[in-house]
């Protein structure tokens, strides 16, 4: 009998029984596998390894996640070198999507449907991946490929899910362990490396690590002290007992234990080590060793011995330190000494500041200046600096401290006050460089910058500069007649003047007593220096209110222009002559020759002989210095040089001119006027030299000399013509620079009454522009010469710019009009005219008038008619000396 079953059903059961069992069996295989191996290239091997077979796929890709992106990180089957490292963004590509989406994705033909496939698809067709996450987070993506169609079964993406959960573990595992070993290998690198020795011990206290430092300190290598007990290996017997008790301390709760000890080299060396000891504990909390830090402190110890023994002497050394302070301070910058007189100043004291780091001590920003002068010191580097501190100025010297044998053991800082000599030098340094007055810079401070400049215009081509020297006109008229305190008043207000005038590049100085100089830099071009000495001038015209009392100044400027080759002439200075009187001034600076230089010093020169240049020239404010004034500086000092040797030799002689009176048209005065005989030159115009006595002050000696001499020859011809000359004048110019000096009223009282002239037929003439440079005191002067019965006469009248307001108040007896008018007077109607107005002002003022410089019938006519009392020309007399001047008298000649 045969029996029939159908058992298909049956078989295919079976059949997924066997498949489910392999894939179990696989599965298990491959995780016992990966969960075995914790180096992450061999796990991952093995994983996609076992995940082919089980999957029976053509290859597998794992790629994990970093830094926001996908790169393969293992690859098996079909390119699988070619794919390691690509890297993918999440959202990107078929492993970009399952990240993002965090979903398993399946592509049945990726030929036909690559727009999600990042990879070259090559010859694969069908795809399956899934994610890999652990607690939310995503670690990367694992997905299976196929050469073929492979169709889509949900026990093989089960199979794929739980295998990815697993591999993921276990990647996660191999992490850890590589992070672990990484930071263990660092570890041990750093223990390795560091400075001091670190060494670990077990509970029975045998080495289990022992670094190269402690090798280095100790002797022994890492193989001789493996095992060994600490104690055994380098404490002495003394000292093992206190290594077992910082062990006991550490067991007991203790964090750290720290101890000086003693110790013994492999070489059987005794060394002081300092120790730090810090309990080893498992997770519980049982202390199952210790690391001990050990620094070799020998030379630490012996320095601090050594400096130990010096601390009296230091000591005593600082307390008897005037105004100062001592500091010892270890490698560490810690304090071991302060003492000296001025801790106390300082807010300081040896309490306070021993034992303590510079830091915790001063101010940051005084340890900011402190720290590298302190570390150059324990280098060797001895450092001296100023250091302000709490308002006061030190001194300080920071230098090494050393043993006998030289090696360094600490450093010392020592500090003095020397606020007060700051103070001193601060002074000294002002009043050699700055004007106590004004409180400008002098000329050495001037002198200093000008050499600045001029080197950089050399050095740098920096452009134009100009010097300018001005000096006050009337300075001596105000400080005689109004007292040197006035004086100061108008160098003060003439120096504010100008430095509210002048830019601040400017420099401003005072070099003289009336004297200023200025230094322009970053000219554009030589107009630029002129204009500013034009608008100087104009400043200084300007009335000053000095306490009160107007007080009027003017300034002749010189200027030396620089930095171009067109001006290099300086002043140098010649021999001086010899045999000149003690009572005769030198010559002036500005009156010597000129060479070619570069000094500071002969800028100014130079600027000095332009000024003397404008100061001759009428109505002139400045002048700039050329080489064509070398020759007339030469000449003008030979000049002034033969007129001192003149007035100690007195080779002068006095010509006298008539005054004619026009009404009755006889002589009835004479005018003296000198003449220089030179030995060489002969004749020496007295336009020549005259106003160069003037501007040297020698004018002085020579009109005392022609006062005295014309009064002498006026006794003669009284006398002489007795009967005639009872009312006979002597006309006498005199300076205006007499009306500033003392004692002018005696010495002219002396005068008359030793020739035996009366003060009525002695005539003083005044130069109009002499009477307005001493507009301030010339009117007190004035009356007081009228006292002694003098006549006073205003020269050259019309000329100036004297004030008709005032004339009124001047003590005046006559005018004399200047002989531009008169020899106008028949061509030119208005110089009729001003004679006129000078006539008719003059006798409103009950002032008689002298017409000068009258040559001819015409003009003596013409004056008849206008009622001028007086005239003086060439059409009565030429100046003529005292024989032929007599001889005109008893000639008793009429016109």
């Amino acid at each position: 009998m045969a029996m029939a079953q159908d058992i298909t059903e049956q078989k295919r059961l079976l059949e997924e029984l066997r498949r489910e069992k392999e894939d179990l069996s696989a599965l298990i295989t491959v995780t016992t596998n990966g969960i075995s191996t914790l180096h992450l290239d061999e796990l991952l091997e093995v994983l996609l390894g076992r995940i082919v077979e089980v999957m029976r796929a053509d290859a597998a890709v794992l790629l994990l996640k970093q830094n926001n992106q996908l790169y393969v990180r293992s690859s098996l089957g079909i390119d699988a070198e070619s794919r390691l490292n690509y890297v993918i963004s999440i959202g990107e590509g078929f492993a970009g999507t399952i990240a993002a989406t965090r979903q398993p994705l399946y592509i049945e033909d990726a030929q036909t449907d690559s727009h999600l496939f990042a990879l070259k698809p090559g010859n694969i067709h069908s795809i399956l991946g899934v994610p890999l996450q652990r607690q939310g987070e995503l670690v990367g993506v694992l997905h299976v490929d196929w050469q073929s169609i492979h169709p889509q079964s949900a026990r093989e993406l089960h199979l794929l899910e739980i295998t990815a959960e697993r591999c993921t573990m276990a990647i996660l595992n191999a992490q850890l362990y590589e992070r672990t070993k990484q930071l263990q290998e660092r570890l041990q690198l750093q223990i390795n490396q560091m400075p001091i020795a670190c060494i670990i011990s077990d509970h029975q206290l045998c080495v289990t690590d022992w670094n190269p430092a402690a090798q280095k300190i100790f002797g022994f290598s890492q193989q001789e002290a493996l095992g060994k007990k600490l104690c055994e290996l380098i404490a002495p017997v003394a000292v093992r007992p206190h290594l077992e008790t910082s062990f006991r301390q550490l067991v007991a709760g203790e964090k750290t234990v720290h101890s000086v000890n003693e110790n013994l080299t492999q070489e059987g060396r005794t060394i002081i080590c300092e120790w730090y000891h810090t309990p080893l504990k498992e997770s519980d909390g049982a202390v199952v060793g210790m690391l001990s830090m050990a620094q070799d402190i020998t030379e630490r110890q012996q320095a601090e011995q050594e400096l130990r023994k010096k601390d009296e002497q230091y000591r005593t050394l600082a307390r008897n330190f005037p105004n100062g302070a001592v500091f010892l301070f270890d490698r560490n910058l810690r304090y071991i000494l302060a003492e000296g007189s001025e801790l106390s100043a300082l807010g300081l004291s040896s309490e306070l500041v021993e034992g303590k780091m510079f830091r915790e001590t001063f101010e940051p920003e005084i340890c900011n200046l402190l720290e590298p002068v302190y570390h150059q010191a324990l280098a060797g580097i001895t450092t001296t600096l100023e250091v302000p501190y709490a308002n006061r100025v030190y001194l300080l010297q920071v230098l090494p401290v050393t043993n006998r044998s030289g090696e360094i053991l600490a450093g010392m800082a020592v500090a003095q006050d020397i606020t007060e000599r700051k103070h001193t030098e601060a002074q000294l340094w002002r009043y050699a460089y700055y004007d106590a007055l004004t409180g400008l810079p002098n000329r050495a401070l001037f002198s200093k910058r000008l050499g600045e400049r001029i080197e950089a215009a050399k050095q740098h081509n920096t452009g134009l500069f100009a010097v300018l020297l001005l000096k006050l006109e009337h300075f001596e008229m105000v400080k005689y007649s109004l007292g040197h305190n006035m004086a100061d008043q108008l160098i003060i207000a003439t120096a504010r003047r100008l430095e509210a005038h002048l830019q601040p590049s400017a420099t401003l100085a005072r070099v003289g007593t009336d004297e200023f100089a200025i230094l322009l830099t970053e000219l554009q071009n030589h107009d630029e220096a002129t204009d500013r000495a034009d608008c100087i001038h104009r400043l200084l015209i300007l009335p000053f209110d000095l306490q009160g009392r107007e007080v009027f100044s003017t300034s002749s400027i010189g200027i030396a222009l620089g930095g171009t080759d067109e001006f290099p002439c300086i002043v140098s200075l010649p021999e001086f002559f010899p045999n000149l009187s003690p009572e005769i001034p030198p010559p002036s600076s500005s009156s010597q020759e000129l060479t070619c230089s570069e000094r500071p010093e002969d800028f100014l020169r130079a600027a000095d002989t332009a000024r003397h240049h404008a100061k001759v020239q009428a109505h002139v404010s400045h002048a700039v210095f050329n080489p064509a004034m070398h020759e007339q500086a030469v000449a003008r000092f030979q000049l002034e040089t033969d007129l001192r040797r003149a007035i100690e030799r007195q080779p002068f002689q006095v010509y006298y001119q008539p005054i004619i009176s026009l009404a009755m048209g006889k002589i009835t005065g004479f005018e003296a006027l000198v003449r220089w005989i030179h030995p060489t030159r002969g004749m020496v115009s007295p336009m020549e030299f005259i106003p160069l006595a003037e501007e040297t002050g020698l004018i002085s000696f020579i009109d005392w000399w022609v006062l005295r001499e014309a009064c002498t020859q006026l006794r003669i011809w009284q006398q002489a013509f007795a009967k005639d000359s009872a009312s006979l004048t002597m006309s006498v110019n005199f300076s205006g620079l007499h009306l500033v000096q003392l004692g002018l009223l005696e010495r002219l009282d002396q005068v008359l009454r030793e020739t035996g002239v009366e003060g009525c037929n002695l005539k003083l003439e005044i130069t109009e522009s002499g009477l307005l440079k001493n507009a301030t005191s010339g009117t007190e002067i004035l009356q007081e010469l009228k006292t002694l019965g003098v006549k006073l006469s205003i020269d050259d009248f019309g000329t100036g710019y004297s004030s008709l307001a005032r004339l009124h108040q001047l003590p005046i007896d006559t005018l004399k009009i200047d002989r531009s008018f008169v020899s106008r007077m028949g061509n030119e109607g208005e110089s009729l005219e001003i004679i006129r107005a000078i006539m008719m002002l003059a006798h409103s003022l009950e002032m008689d008038v002298i017409a000068e410089g009258v040559e001819t019938q015409e003009q003596l006519s013409r004056l008849r008619s206008l009622n001028c009392e007086y005239g003086q020309g060439y059409f009565f007399s030429r100046p003529v000396d005292s024989q032929r001047a007599e001889e005109l008298l008893a000639a008793q000649l009429q016109w």
